[in-house]
């Protein structure tokens, strides 16, 4: 374009022509640093592989897993944390939540933590209470829950501000006392419509009708009362009749809960009294034929020790049984928390 051209142009108001079928290409001078964090190269991982660490550490606990399940577990935490936060609930509603719902329900939470990772869980607690940081709070929070234990993290009314993708495993975790776990809310159904349950159903009392009676401390504490006189006077009908309805009801909130959840169970009250149920010696009793069905049903139950769902059975069965009736040539396959559960009912058993 001549000079006399451009200025008639520019007289005339004219524009410059804008192509609107190809890209314009413009060229901009790089920046002297474009602040980019060249400290370390992020390795890769695969889902599968942290899965096979964190079981392995849960079925063949040793020095040497139990360093790859830290490793894998301070590897899952960095990805919550640099992960889209408009992405956090697909995300954790896939494989990569089902990785940390392992962790929550594993061994690894029970453990003590080393001294870097003390300054890891401190750094990530400090970014969680920073108001500046409001935008990232639940990928600190997915973060740092794996690195404290059950019960020992809380925020800020959650039931408010929690999205609901994540608020029933926190209160599971960290809150259990704010509402029951998913699955006692309603009985079990099978997953295919047309098959009928393994078990009938022990009592009508099921999901939220009966656990409302665990969260009665006046309730709770008459239940004991029950288990100590059965102790007291074991042929007193009315002591036998209430408390055969009060393990129908505990044996079928077991039965009934996700076997996710079995260990939360096991922690509130419902654990406690089916304790003292079972140490009770009131596993002897069978009051009428429907206590002798259940028998039958719930020995059968729990026989495959690599079943999810095998805790359940057995603490149920263990309900109809007197305790020293029943032995376990191996505990193979049963979750770390349950073979702890077991334990302490021989050891008190023997003390009785």
């Amino acid at each position: 374009m001549g000079l006399r051209s451009w200025f008639r142009r520019q007289l005339n108001g004219e524009q410059p022509r804008i192509d609107l079928v190809m890209p314009a290409r413009v060229m901009l001078k790089p920046p002297a640093r474009a602040g980019l964090d060249l400290s370390a190269i992020p390795a890769p991982w695969s889902v599968t592989r942290l899965q096979s660490l964190f079981e392995a550490f849960a079925h063949q606990p040793s020095s040497a897993t139990d360093q790859a399940a830290r490793l894998a577990r301070h590897q899952l935490s960095k990805f919550w944390l640099a992960a889209p936060v408009d992405q956090l609930q697909p995300l954790y509603e896939g494989e990569i939540g089902d990785l940390q719902r392992l962790q929550l329900t594993g061994p690894l939470v029970l453990q003590h933590l080393a001294t870097d990772e003390i300054r890891w869980r401190d750094q990530l607690l400090q970014g969680l209470e920073d108001p500046s940081r409001a935008a990232e709070r639940i990928n600190l929070l997915l973060a740092l829950m794996t690195y404290t234990k059950p019960r020992k993290l809380s925020v800020a009314d959650p039931l408010r501000t929690l999205p609901n993708w994540l608020l029933n495993d926190y209160c599971v975790y960290c809150e259990p006392e704010l509402a029951a776990p998913v699955g006692l809310l309603e009985p079990a159904r099978s997953k295919d419509p047309d098959t009928k349950t393994e078990i009938e159903p022990l009592t009508d009392r099921r999901g939220e009708d009966a656990m409302v009676w665990f969260r009665d401390e006046a309730l709770v504490a008459r239940m004991l009362e029950l288990i100590q006189a059965y102790g007291a006077d074991s042929f007193a009908e009315d002591t036998l009749k209430e408390l055969a309805g009060l393990r129908r009801v505990l044996a079928q909130l077991w039965l009934d809960v996700e076997t996710v959840q079995l260990q939360t169970l096991d922690q509130t009250t419902v654990g406690a009294v089916t304790r003292a149920m079972i140490l009770s010696g009131f596993g002897s009793e069978l009051t009428d034929d429907a206590d002798v069905a259940a028998r039958k049903q719930l020995s059968l139950a729990g026989a495959d020790f690599r079943s999810p769902a095998a805790p359940a059975a057995l603490l149920a069965t263990l309900l109809f049984y007197p305790l020293e009736a029943v032995t376990f040539e191996t505990t193979e396959g049963l979750p770390a928390w349950f073979v702890e559960l077991l334990h302490e009912l021989a050891a008190k058993s023997v003390d009785r």
